[in-house]
């Protein structure tokens, strides 16, 4: 006997599933149209807005009302992996390269989102060295190339009868002959942790070399992971390393000397940014300015083009040249046919915007450039082994343990 249809039940049971039905297909659809989130941690406000600019146009959305990316600044106080557990894990990280970018990396390992080799095809071997690998795979993407520099106001040469600066000595000279017509021969942004440290590790890096820069670093780590991270344990840590034929014994000396030589101001450890940026804007009161090619971009136009650059390095006589640079990162946390893209593009054919933008040196060897000290900043890179990562980042995770040594380092070279 045929049983009787239900119709209350039968529509019951047709109308959820209809509701389920919908309701997978706006799920299906919210995840198709969600935005990749990208995320930046200790890049500058102005490189991460121009960065930005350009990954927005590495993909169109379907209603081309809405840009493609959510953007998020990431606390860079706090280690990496504190700051990400702050917010939604983000699908593309740019980062500068470091410690927080070799966890970041390490992130990406174990969920296997890397690129294939061929993201790097055109770059230099030096920059090549600077990408990390994993089975295979690229996980972190070089994007960008800094540097730190020494500018030298143009008005100086003149009465110094200096018609260019090769040397340390030849620095020294043009600073001490600019004493009589200067309020400070020789500035840079001591007061900022992270610039004094990085400045302050180049110059180890040029004057001694990269493996009693590289020694330092790894004895910085060591005391940090035993827990000797206060001001006071990073002082005797510091005796150590600006003893006689220790890590930093050239440069605390070369910068004691040039206190004593008084073509750097007593008071050199507490100038900020904007102190940097009066001196320079008050046209013939310095001579010497060490920044960075980011802050060099960050000067206005016709203040920096009435000074030349030259490289650290370059002042040295030190045969084995190399570089303190950093590297901004590209690194996919989530996998993503619209990051790997991007990644993609930004490492190849949209370099020459990125650098344009920016104002920071490509790292394809064949691209356009913004001016020569941008192009000279590539070459530097590629006429050298893999660029060193800068002091503050090589060395330290978060802003505490930083400070804790700046603190430190500024008493030592106050001795």
């Amino acid at each position: 006997m045929d049983k009787k249809i239900n119709l209350p039940k039968l529509l019951l049971f047709t109308t959820a599933g209809i509701v389920i039905f919908i309701a997978l297909v706006l799920a299906v659809l919210a995840i198709a149209s969600r935005k990749p989130t990208a995320a930046f941690y200790g890049i500058s406000e102005r490189n991460q807005k121009n960065i930005v600019t350009v990954l927005q146009t590495t993909h169109k959305r379907r209603n081309k009302k809405s840009l493609p990316y959510n953007v998020v600044t990431l606390d860079s106080s706090v280690s990496l992996q504190k700051a990400l557990k702050k917010v939604r894990k983000p699908t593309l990280l740019f980062i500068n390269n470091g410690l927080n970018a070799d966890y970041a990396a390490s992130l990406a390992t174990k969920k296997g989102h890397g690129l294939e080799k061929s993201v790097l095809s055109g770059m230099t071997r030096s920059v090549v060295q600077t990408a990390i690998f994993s089975k295979g795979k690229v996980i972190a993407v070089p994007l960008l190339l800094d540097n730190y520099e020494i500018d030298i106001s143009n008005l100086k040469f003149k009465p110094s009868d200096i018609e260019s600066v090769n040397t340390l000595e030849d620095l020294e000279i043009l600073a001490k002959k600019s004493k009589s017509s200067t309020m400070a021969p020789i500035i840079f942004d001591s007061a900022d942790d992270e610039n004094f440290l990085n400045i302050f590790g180049a110059f180890v890096e040029a004057v001694s070399g990269r493996e009693k820069y590289e020694s330092a670093v790894e004895k910085i780590k060591q005391s940090i992971a035993v827990g000797k991270s206060s001001r006071q344990a990073f002082i005797s840590l510091l005796t150590e390393l600006s003893a006689v034929d220790g890590e930093f014994y050239e440069t605390v000396n070369l910068f004691k000397k040039w206190v004593q030589m008084g073509i750097l101001p007593k008071n050199y450890l507490k100038f900020h940014s904007k102190d940097v940026n009066a001196y320079m804007l008050g046209g013939n009161i310095n001579a010497v300015v060490i920044m960075s090619l980011s802050a060099h971009r960050s000067t206005e136009r016709a203040v920096i083009s009435k000074y030349s650059s030259r490289f650290i390095p370059a002042l040295t006589t030190r045969e084995d040249r190399s570089f303190t640079a950093p590297v901004t990162y590209g690194i996919m946390l989530k996998k993503n046919k619209i990051a790997k893209h991007s990644l993609e593009l930004l490492a190849g054919e949209l370099q020459n915007q990125l650098s344009i933008k920016t104002g920071l040196a490509p790292v394809l060897a064949q691209c356009g450039v913004p001016d020569r000290q941008s192009d000279d900043v590539r070459y530097w890179v590629a006429a050298t082994e893999k660029p060193s990562t800068p002091l503050s980042a090589a060395a330290f995770k978060n802003n505490p343990n930083r400070e804790a040594f700046a603190e430190a380092l500024r008493a030592t070279l106050k001795n």
